[in-house]
C-alpha cells in the first residue's frame, strides 16, 4: 500500500519520505478532542467561560512553556520518549538533545515529543479544557510549573551575573598584570640625564653620559 504522500494530490510533495498520514492521524486526534469537548459542553448544559482573565492566560502560558520543555527535553522524561526517539547528546540545564527514529507514526509520536514548540497547543489545549472544568486544581498545578520557571530563568540570571563577574575580575587582572609589566620594563630604561653620577674628589657632581 502506498503512503499518503505517494498518492493523489500529495504525491511530489518532497523527495524525502514524511508520513503524511499519520500527521493527518495526529491533526485529526487533536481537532477530535478539542471539538468533542466543545460538544460534550454544550450537550451537558455547561456554558464555556466568556473569557479567560489576562493573570489567567500570563499562569498557563507560563505553564504551558515549562512543561513543553519538560515534556521534550527533559534527562528525567526522556523515559516518555525513548520509545520514539534517539540520544544524541547531552545539554545545558539537564537536558538532552535527541532525534526521532522510525518510521511511520513512531517517527511522527518522536517528532511531536521532541519539540517544544509543535506540543504547545496540545499542552495549552490540556490546560484550558481543564480550567474550564475544574479551575482551582488547574490553577494549582499550573502555578508549580509557573515557578518552577520563573525559578529557571533566575538560575539562568545568576549564571550569567556570576560569568560577567568573573570575565570583568579576569579582565582586571590582566589589565594590572600589564601595567606592572610596563612598570617594570620603564624602570630599566635610563632617561638622558637621569643615569648614575661620577664624583671626583673636591668637584661637583658630574652626571655620566646617558
Amino acid at each position: 500500500m502506498k503512503a499518503l504522500q505517494e498518492t493523489g494530490p500529495f504525491e511530489g510533495y518532497d523527495s524525502e519520505i514524511h508520513p503524511l498520514g499519520s500527521y493527518g492521524v495526529l491533526l485529526g486526534t487533536f481537532s477530535t478532542t478539542v471539538l468533542g469537548f466543545l460538544g460534550w459542553m454544550g450537550a451537558s448544559g455547561r456554558s464555556l467561560p466568556e473569557r479567560f482573565s489576562g493573570a489567567d492566560l500570563a499562569l498557563f502560558g507560563a505553564a504551558t512553556h515549562v512543561v513543553t520543555r519538560v515534556v521534550a527535553a527533559d534527562k528525567v522524561t526522556a523515559v516518555v520518549r525513548a520509545p520514539f526517539t534517539r540520544f544524541k547528546s547531552n545539554a545545558s540545564a539537564g537536558e538532552v538533545s535527541e532525534q526521532a527514529r522510525g518510521t511511520g507514526f513512531r517517527r511522527v509520536m518522536g517528532e511531536l515529543l521532541d519539540c517544544p514548540f509543535c506540543l504547545s497547543p496540545w499542552v495549552a489545549a490540556s490546560f484550558l479544557i481543564s480550567a474550564t472544568v475544574r479551575p482551582r486544581q488547574t490553577r494549582f498545578v499550573a502555578s508549580i510549573f509557573a515557578l518552577s520557571g520563573a525559578s529557571f530563568f533566575l538560575h539562568r540570571a545568576y549564571e550569567l551575573l556570576g560569568e560577567g563577574l568573573h570575565r570583568t575580575r579576569a579582565q582586571a587582572h590582566l589589565l594590572r598584570k600589564e601595567q606592572e609589566r610596563q612598570a617594570d620594563a620603564d624602570e630599566g630604561v635610563q632617561l638622558p640625564g637621569r643615569g648614575p653620577q661620577v664624583v671626583e674628589p673636591g668637584r661637583a657632581p658630574i652626571p655620566s653620559p646617558s
